[in-house]
């Protein structure tokens, strides 16, 4: 199983709009396609200077299926963030792999 997270960092200025939008919007649009799911927000304990930072990921059963959501769906959520915030809100993203602990 592949962690997919991306770390954002919301600008002061949008965080609640920004929060309402990634919660209502692309949470479910980007589960509808049904590669990836089991969505987790956690907001990051860090200075908050810059802006409030939060970690998105979702479980994806392969890079291939994770590759297929990028190209159908997730760029299509990015440009609808940038269109929506600019730079107000920045992400990167990174990917996990589970290791079993036994």
């Amino acid at each position: 199983m592949i962690i997919f997270n991306t770390t954002y960092c919301i600008d002061h200025s949008v965080l609640q709009a920004g929060l309402i939008w990634i919660k209502e919007n692309y949470i479910p649009k980007a589960m509808d396609s049904g590669q990836i799911h089991t969505p987790r927000l956690s907001k990051i304990l860090s200075d908050e200077t810059e802006g409030i930072n939060y970690s998105l990921q979702f479980l994806v059963n392969s890079i291939e299926e994770l590759e297929i959501w990028y190209q159908s769906t997730g760029d299509l959520l990015h440009q609808d963030m940038v269109g929506r915030f600019g730079d107000k809100i920045l992400g990167f993203s990174t990917l996990l792999e589970e290791v079993d602990l036994a």
